[in-house]
């Protein structure tokens, strides 16, 4: 009998995380992996839900694989799923699992895939030199535009005895670099006993990593401070690497967005951080037409942008999401002026990638080794986040080193 399953996840490291997860707790049982998604017999779609253009690129996908493997059973779960069930009936499972794929404990009515916290907390891609040790799940922040609150729930750390295990094993395994991931990892440690914070957790980390290294992934500007920085960038095992979810330079916008004003402390200590340090890399979220946004609080976005500089942009034009606050607020942006700021802003994101390459140009980098590509070309990955590909004679002498580079590709970061 054909036991095989495949995964198809959409959206971001957390539902990575959350597909390797349940993929490691089904091999366990006795399933095994497909080769291909034409030979399993079960497809199981982890879906987002942070636009509208991520549920429509989810049904999409089913019916892609629907006309791919007829016969495949097809399991849609996660985020997508959770907040709009109605939209996935195309999948044979909405929201739960047929009997012969349900875990210890799953009755079957519901799964919580993307809004629980089971063990292991760190894996390993199959084939990788990088791991991820997820340390938390949820968000405490509810910003007025963003469902994942209410889909994942509110913010649980995992205990840092428990993620010290965890990098532990890791590491045993021969891992280069450790990404950190959760909804919001800054949050960590303010539900635990104590309040511990994340520097907390890093000085203890850090100890342990040895040569490997320590990547953060996307941090709420507003829970971090100066000082916080300037402790990563004193960390020879802490990437030189920092994503921020900015959204707006616009101190009203922000406040509609209910986060604040913005951290004027923080961004002023990044323009001196690029001044002695260009070499670092910072990158940022961006939300482009949010309900009530005027051409001058898109300017301040634009003028926030080039000062720092952040050295690439994600870019994302408002999408209502029902149930959150933004839905309902008045003085929306015209889609057209939507999409037309947010070219503003990818062009604005060209630009920068380009000059942050000009800065990194024959200069010694520190990388850790990573699979080949689909060419067959050896590839690594910088601690400033820059993908880099080796000549066909090179012979990496290890895991991570430091070597030349002549020159550096497009930004890695998903």
């Amino acid at each position: 009998m054909n036991q095989s399953i495949a995964f198809h996840t959409l959206g971001c490291k957390q539902n990575q995380f959350d597909s390797q997860s349940l993929r490691v707790r089904l091999l366990e049982l006795g399933f095994r992996e497909a080769r291909k998604l034409e030979s399993a017999r079960w497809i199981i779609v982890n879906t987002c839900a942070v636009t509208n253009r991520a549920i429509a690129k989810a049904r999409g996908e089913i019916s892609r694989l629907r006309r791919l493997n007829p016969d495949a059973e097809i399991i849609a779960v996660g985020c997508g799923v959770r907040y709009q069930p109605e939209h996935f009936s195309a999948a044979d499972y909405v929201d739960t699992f047929p009997p012969a794929l349900r875990l210890k404990g799953d009755d079957g009515e519901k799964n919580e895939i993307g809004a629980d916290l089971p063990s292991p907390h760190g894996l390993i891609p199959a084939g990788r030199s990088r791991a991820m040790l997820r340390i938390q799940n949820g968000c405490d922040q509810f910003c007025s535009y963003c469902i994942v609150p209410h889909l994942r729930g509110r913010s649980r750390s995992v205990p840092a005895d428990d993620c010290i295990a965890a990098l532990r094993e890791l590491l045993a395994g021969g891992i280069a670099e450790i990404v950190l991931t959760g909804t919001n990892i800054a949050l960590w440690g303010r539900d635990l006993p104590g309040s511990p914070t994340l520097i907390d957790l890093l000085k203890s980390l850090v100890v342990e990593a040895g040569d490997s290294r320590i990547r953060l992934s996307t941090l709420e500007p507003q829970l971090i401070s100066p000082d916080f920085i300037a402790w990563c960038v004193s960390q020879p095992q802490i990437c030189r690497h920092f994503h921020l979810a900015v959204q707006s330079g616009s101190p009203r916008i922000l406040t509609r967005m209910q986060r604040g004003e913005g951290p004027s402390d923080l961004y002023g200590f990044l323009r001196d951080l690029k001044c002695s340090r260009p070499e670092i890399s910072i990158g940022a979220d961006v939300i482009a037409g949010f309900p009530g946004e005027t051409q001058a609080d898109f300017g301040l976005t634009l003028n926030l942008i080039e000062s720092i500089p952040f050295d690439y942009l994600h870019v994302f034009p408002f999408s209502e999401r029902p149930g959150t606050k933004a839905a309902n607020l008045g003085d929306r942006v015209p889609v057209s002026e939507r999409l037309k700021r947010a070219k503003v802003l990818r062009e604005r994101d060209k630009l920068q990638r380009e000059s942050f390459i000009e800065i990194n140009a024959d200069k010694s980098q520190d990388v850790v080794i990573l699979e080949r590509n689909r060419f067959g070309h050896r590839e690594g990955l910088t601690s400033n986040y820059r993908h880099v590909t080796f000549n066909d004679d090179f012979q990496p002498p290890g895991y991570r080193f430091t070597v030349p580079i002549e020159k550096c590709g497009s930004f890695a970061y998903k």
